[in-house]
């Protein structure tokens, strides 16, 4: 599976929606940085290993929408 910036994730249990803003190289793996956009409070990021996304998303706690390209 593979995750590219302006990816759309869900979090069905707390229902939020987020969008992969970044992904970069670090000595220990990839890094996604995800801007979460949570109903009725301020959008916040977070930092999560790729391997841990990618996990997440087959084990289905996140719903992972690929971007569209024209």
């Amino acid at each position: 599976m593979k995750l590219q910036i302006g990816d759309v994730l869900f979090e069905p249990m707390s229902r939020n929606t987020g969008e992969v803003t970044k992904i970069f190289d670090h000595p220990d793996g990839k890094i996604v940085n995800i801007r979460w956009r949570v109903q009725d409070h301020l959008h916040h990021d977070t930092e999560l290993f790729h391997k841990k996304v990618v996990r997440s998303i087959k084990n289905g706690d996140y719903e992972h929408t690929p971007i569209t390209d024209p």
